[in-house]
């Protein structure tokens, strides 16, 4: 079968080196260019006049299914120079499954944001970016595959059971992108304040995987045998790697694939008093309007990768095989598994190639944010994120429900978010700005080993930047003859 395929889609987005929303980044008045990530009307929104991103990460992992014994896991431990990773050799601990789950689910996601800037002009703001992401997910993939991937056809438990499995997918995708941001006033009235965003990107895919399945329907007879009464499901992949020499990376080109995406974003604003009617000479000098309440709604991720490079999709339907030694399977390379499976499920090593091409979307979701300033200085946010199907080979991000509070001011911002992970799984975490450095988590426990280790959450960021109406620390509050546009 493919399932192998996972593993290779798993194993190749683990090795990039460097948080799913960044709670502490995107929803603070110090966010600048990271919270356009969220909401791209939130550049205008901001307290900076200027910001500049040096450099911001994150780090995100999720799962329903593998987790590591509390008793074996150390987080600290995983920082040394020779760390000591959990073994699989005794049943019960270090790396062990969840026998109970029936669909398993898993989302990872890592960012990095490389040099990056906004900037307000007065009732607008302009931003630039640049990133690199990796995202993978996995959705209602059945336990009885899951425990078989995990065990092994060794593991007799399974022997003689009719699986009968429906639909289930998992994707993962590398790319990087250029993006700019502009922001600005919709309408002002009195105290009320509507402003709007776009972020246009432009995408550049290094790399790629997927498997749709439509149904499933096997049993495993013994170490050797499997029988296939259905299977109904695609396949694409478009990776730097050769497939027949096992060479990484191939000595193609570096991008696989090129897309676009679009994040667009409202917001509403209560500001504590009226806006000013004066128009200052210079930018700088344009005031920070203080606030009592403010509301976004943000349509976020909605683009794709078209992959045409080194690229396969192989599509298997109507299987009906009663498959002997398949044990012997051989690894060799790439080709030579959808090569070998292709002859088993249709005599002919190339039938299962449907195309070489294939696009895949971006995990797009809806969001809303509300923040309120109950007293000077302290906030209190939440933030929901939807989830949004919209093509049929697409990267699925889970849905979040985060209430947070948190005080922020000039040199200082600490806050507190308590979240529902898939709306079902609460977590606690933590996040602080010291000057112009961050960093936060929105799951604490993962460095901790006070429970079972399924996944993990950090995120930090450094960077520069100018308060509005103070363009610069060494000035009085409204001289900006120092700065000039």
């Amino acid at each position: 079968m493919y399932f192998s395929l996972i593993l290779v889609m798993l194993l190749f987005s683990a090795h990039f080196l460097v948080a799913q929303e960044k709670v502490g980044l995107t929803t603070s008045n110090f966010g600048g260019i990271n919270a356009a990530q969220l909401n791209p009307a939130a550049t205008f929104n901001s307290k900076l006049f200027l910001d500049i991103n040096f450099l911001s990460g994150g780090f995100f992992l999720e799962n329903n299914f593998l987790y590591i014994h509390k008793e074996d896991y150390n987080f600290m431990n995983y920082l040394s120079k020779n760390p000591q990773l959990p073994g699989v050799d005794i049943p019960g601990q270090g790396l062990d499954y969840n026998r109970a789950i029936q669909k398993v689910d898993g989302f990872q996601r890592n960012d990095l944001m490389g040099p990056s800037f906004s900037i307000a002009l007065g009732k607008l703001a302009f931003g630039v970016f640049t990133k690199a992401t990796t995202v993978t997910s996995i959705n209602d993939l059945p336990d009885d595959i899951a425990v078989l991937m995990f065990e092994g056809l060794q593991y007799d438990t399974l022997y003689g059971t009719k699986n009968i499995n429906g639909k289930f997918d998992s994707e993962t995708l590398e790319w990087g992108e250029v993006g700019i941001n502009f922001s600005g006033v919709l309408s002002e009235y009195r105290q009320n304040r509507w402003s709007g965003g776009i972020n246009l990107r432009h995408l550049f895919g290094y790399g790629s995987a997927y498997i749709n399945n439509n149904s499933t329907e096997y049993t495993l007879v013994n170490d050797t045998t499997l029988d296939i009464n259905n299977l109904e499901g695609e396949s694409g992949f478009s990776l730097p790697y050769d497939y027949d020499e096992n060479i990484y990376p191939d000595d193609g080109n570096f991008f696989k694939g090129k897309g676009n995406a679009v994040d667009l974003g409202v917001m509403y604003e209560k500001s504590m008093t009226y806006p000013s009617r004066s128009k200052p000479k210079k930018f700088c000098s344009y005031a920070y309007e203080d606030y009592l309440f403010k509301a976004g709604l943000s349509l976020i991720d909605v683009g794709s990768v078209k992959f045409s490079e080194n690229a396969q999709v192989h599509g298997f339907s109507d299987i009906d095989v009663y498959w002997d030694e398949v044990d012997t399977l051989e690894f060799e390379n790439l080709n030579t598994v959808v090569k070998d499976l292709s002859q088993v499920f249709y005599g002919d090593t190339a039938a299962s190639l449907k195309a070489t091409s294939f696009k895949i979307g971006l995990p797009a979701a809806l969001s809303f944010q509300a923040d309120y300033q109950y007293f000077q200085n302290w906030f209190l946010n939440t933030t929901f994120v939807l989830p949004l199907k919209i093509s049929n080979v697409q990267l699925s991000r889970p849905a979040q429900a985060i209430l947070s509070v948190r005080y922020e001011s000039r040199w200082f911002e600490i806050g507190f978010p308590l979240s529902l992970y898939d709306f079902q799984k609460p977590r606690l975490g933590v996040f602080a700005r010291i000057y112009f450095f961050s960093f936060g988590t929105e799951k604490l426990g993962g460095f901790l080993n006070y429970s079972d280790f399924t996944g993990l959450d950090f995120y930090f960021s450094v960077k520069y930047n100018i308060l509005k109406g103070d363009c610069s620390r060494y000035k009085p509050y409204h001289d900006c003859r120092h700065l000039s546009f």
